[in-house]
């Protein structure tokens, strides 16, 4: 049932989005699409208040002990507070709604007008999705960038554009790498493994729009 794990790499998500929300010092957040509850796992000892929102009863009950309060239910259900959230955090969660325009803007009435907003997306411009597209491919998968659950595909520039749709402007942006714990967990701990790891930061440095697994992308109100 446990269809995520945590991840290492200072340069994916989870620590990208952690880090940054420590460094934000702003409380409360929301979490949106908490799944087991792992950014309430990492914010853990922190100063911060954090309440959740996880449609899936289970990963719910599995969150609940990391978060001040959590909502079992839809972003469209949750009986949430009115401008009350500073930092709104939606990691891997658009790209699986129906309409991720409409839910960040509903988000927006629960959050205060000088809030930021955390968000993290897959990049379907990354090379390896550019090279099954050269040979006629699109297939579906069980997780990443094709995973079959997800409703919207986006690039950089596309990702900007909708959140320009909902109302948002984005003041920064940053790409993560390929899981590599999840494609290669035996190598971890290796040499051969922390040389790819470098490698890869390497390339997100040079060629981020190409080798950038997700962006994450920070978020405001229009001004």
């Amino acid at each position: 049932m446990l269809h995520y794990r945590l991840h290492r790499d200072p340069k994916s998500s989870h620590q990208q989005i952690a880090t940054l929300v420590r460094r934000l010092k702003r409380s409360p957040i929301l979490d949106v699409g908490a799944a087991q509850g792992f950014l309430g796992q990492m914010l853990q000892g922190s100063s911060v208040s954090i309440d959740a929102v996880e449609p899936n009863a289970y990963w719910a009950e599995r969150a609940r002990p990391f978060y001040r309060q959590v909502f079992a239910a839809t972003i469209e259900d949750a009986n949430l507070p009115d401008k009350v959230y500073r930092v709104i955090v939606c990691a891997d969660v658009l790209e699986h709604t129906v309409d991720p325009v409409a839910v960040v803007q509903q988000l927006q009435r629960v959050a205060t007008d000088d809030a930021l907003y955390v968000i993290s997306l897959p990049n379907v411009a990354h090379l390896a999705i550019r090279l099954l597209l050269l040979f006629g491919r699109f297939p579906r998968m069980e997780r990443g960038i094709l995973d079959r659950t997800h409703l919207h595909f986006y690039t950089l520039d596309t990702a900007r554009d909708m959140l320009a749709s909902a109302g948002l402007e984005v003041i920064r942006a940053r790409p993560t790498g390929v899981p590599l714990d999840e494609l290669w967990p035996s190598g971890e701990g290796g040499l051969p493994y922390s040389l790819l790891m470098r490698l890869q930061h390497l390339a997100l440095l040079v060629a981020p729009r190409l080798f950038g697994f997700q962006w994450v992308l920070v978020a405001r109100k229009q001004r």
